[in-house]
């Protein structure tokens, strides 16, 4: 599986809410960052799990691909997020690092 089909994958259990689905696309040790500090938001499957959980069962997020650039092992997609915020579309962009068909690293700048 190539980079762009991973994180394909996992945006289509993000969408689907399929939270196992989803952190089966990334490796146990994954760090999340905010981009804009640096600062790590999470750190480990297990913290992936419970962030995630709470926005597919309650907020019912849905992520919509504006644009998407491939390098190498890094996707960056353009994106707008609902659901976050009650009737407010979120604008993101997130890079991700991928190995061995897996997600490594995530790192977000929000609007």
């Amino acid at each position: 599986m190539n980079p762009e089909e991973i994180v394909q994958k996992q945006l289509e259990f993000y969408n689907k809410h399929d939270l196992e689905g989803f952190i089966s696309t990334y490796y146990d040790d994954i760090e999340i960052y905010n981009l804009m500090n640096n600062s790590i938001m999470i750190k480990g499957k297990e913290q992936l799990k419970s962030s995630y959980q709470e926005r597919f069962e309650v907020l019912n997020v849905h992520a919509d691909i504006q644009n998407r650039i491939i390098i190498g092992n890094k996707v960056i997609d353009n994106e707008h997020v609902t659901g976050l915020e009650k009737d407010t579309i979120k604008k993101a962009v997130a890079i991700y690092e991928t190995e061995n068909n897996l997600i490594k690293r995530v790192w977000f700048v929000f609007e």
